[in-house]
């Protein structure tokens, strides 16, 4: 008994061992590994690839609306779908599907919905267009993937927000 024991101890502290040295192995192998892209060379726009990234970013897409379409009995996803698309108006992302004009009509009109709703999100929904309705519009980027991140979005994250002169052509091209 005594020998079975023994031997159940050296399985166990053998088995520990294993394992902490496979994590130590695989955090040493994450932590090169993000070294490595940290180091890794910065592509470096010339004048001409910028302003072709910004015609991109402000040229027509489509499925774009003047209106939200939404109504008092709208669901908290049509809700979300449309804010998502109003971010489109001011960030930087490598793909945009659809778009809502982003104007005092419309955030009016969503904060009227967000308002008077029992939405799951409804704090986060009224927080951000809370700040719309006053003219805030520095978190865009960070709302946009926030609805972004909840439909599951895998292509299209913003990167960053559109200057004034680039939002105006982004109107003037879509709505």
């Amino acid at each position: 008994m005594n020998k079975f024991r023994w031997s159940m101890v050296g399985l166990i502290t053998a088995a520990a061992v294993i394992s902490v040295v496979m994590t130590i192995y695989q955090n040493a192998k994450n932590y090169e590994e993000r070294r490595e892209s940290r180091s890794a060379p910065v592509e470096i726009l010339n004048k001409d690839d910028e302003e072709a990234e910004m015609e991109e970013q402000t040229s027509e897409i489509g499925g774009v609306q003047d209106e939200t379409g939404l109504t008092q009995n709208s669901t908290q996803e049509e809700v979300m779908d449309v804010m998502h698309h109003m971010t489109h108006q001011k960030v930087i992302a490598e793909e945009k599907w659809g778009a809502v004009e982003m104007n005092s009509e419309n955030i009016n009109a969503v904060y009227d919905i967000v308002v008077d709703s029992d939405f799951m999100l409804k704090g986060d929904l009224l927080n951000i267009v809370s700040g719309w309705k006053e003219g805030n519009f520095d978190n865009v980027a960070q709302d946009h993937n926030y609805f972004w991140e909840y439909q599951n979005g895998t292509v299209g994250k913003a990167t960053g927000i559109l200057n004034t002169d680039e939002e105006a052509e982004f109107i003037d091209n879509n709505f």
